[in-house]
């Protein structure tokens, strides 16, 4: 079991690491159209000073008879990066019976350390602290310098530009996934947690068929920035090709011993063919921050080592 949930970390990771790309703004590209390229830099470099940064981020899993919903209001400003949302997930059985599950969660972190206020089980809050993740996070929502924007150029794979008003402008951005799995191998690489798995068979046949679907998806985001003050105002990814493609990596490995349980296999068939995997963002004005104030109750809850960790409180 314990296999099993890291693996599962490194697949989270990965989606997050990826989410963030885009909620950041950092992609690039190579052989595409000269126009749309210096149109896409020039929107990068505009909007790469705004420091102070308020957005509403909607991100959907739906495969039949199963949807999940994580929903959150960030900010980031200089280097600290703050979250207050929800995870949600209705669920219908065979029977046709319902069943919603809501999972409120805090995210604060500065430089040094991330904090993440969560709900167990029995709906009690509890908190962790990781300095790794807050290093690798701050890293990526950072106001990227001279150096980090000519390095954007190379994630992207083609750009569009959908419309370009005097007041507006809104491209489409197609990301090169092999890039980006690169990337998100190099930040695994400094995490000693990841190292401790490497050896890990199950870890790294789960992660070789993450890896296999970055290499083989069509990923995309459009784009929309205010070109007065420039902005951003929405952005919408469409991860779909992800999940069916790590699942359809999955189905096709002979060697793959859960392929013989029925249920695992129907599983995989159902998300490789069926499944969706969609983001929304909306940038707000800055008076949404106020909405970010963690609750007293909530900054009282009990430290604790690992999501995994229910019983035991750090010791000091």
């Amino acid at each position: 079991m314990n296999r099993i949930f890291n693996a599962a970390k490194i697949f989270v990771t990965a989606m997050f690491l990826c989410g963030i790309i885009f909620i950041g703004g950092k992609a690039s590209a190579a052989d595409i159209d000269a126009e749309a390229m210096e149109i896409f830099r020039e929107t990068i470099i505009q909007t790469a000073g705004q420091d102070d940064r308020v957005f509403h981020q909607d991100i959907f899993f739906v495969v039949p008879r199963f949807t999940g919903e994580l929903e959150f209001l960030g900010a980031t400003e200089k280097d600290t990066f703050n979250m207050n949302g929800s995870f949600e997930l209705w669920i219908v059985d065979e029977n046709g019976k319902d069943e919603h599950i809501v999972k409120p969660f805090y995210i604060t972190q500065d430089k040094k350390n991330m904090v993440v206020y969560f709900q167990d089980e029995k709906n009690k809050w509890k908190k962790m602290t990781s300095p790794v993740a807050a290093a690798n996070v701050v890293d990526m929502v950072a106001t990227p310098n001279a150096a980090e924007l000519d390095k954007m150029v190379e994630f992207v794979k083609d750009v569009t530009v959908l419309q370009d008003g005097e007041k507006s402008r809104t491209l489409l951005v197609k990301i090169d996934g092999a890039k980006i799995i690169d990337a998100i191998k190099a930040e695994l690489a400094k995490d000693p947690e990841f190292q401790k798995q490497k050896n890990d068979e199950m870890t790294n046949t789960i992660f070789s068929y993450i890896e296999t679907g970055f290499r083989d998806s069509d990923i995309w985001y459009t784009w929309t920035v205010d070109k007065v003050n420039w902005q951003t105002t929405t952005m919408s990814f469409n991860l779909s090709s992800l999940p069916q493609t790590i699942a359809a990596a999955a189905l096709r490995d002979s060697s793959n011993p859960f392929l013989s349980v029925d249920e695992v296999r129907e599983m995989l068939e159902t998300v490789a063919f069926y499944s969706e995997f969609k983001g929304y963002t909306t940038f707000l004005n800055a008076d949404a921050k106020a909405r970010l104030e963690i609750p007293k109750k909530v900054l009282k809850a009990k430290e604790i080592e690992s999501f995994t960790d229910n019983d035991k409180s750090k010791k000091k």
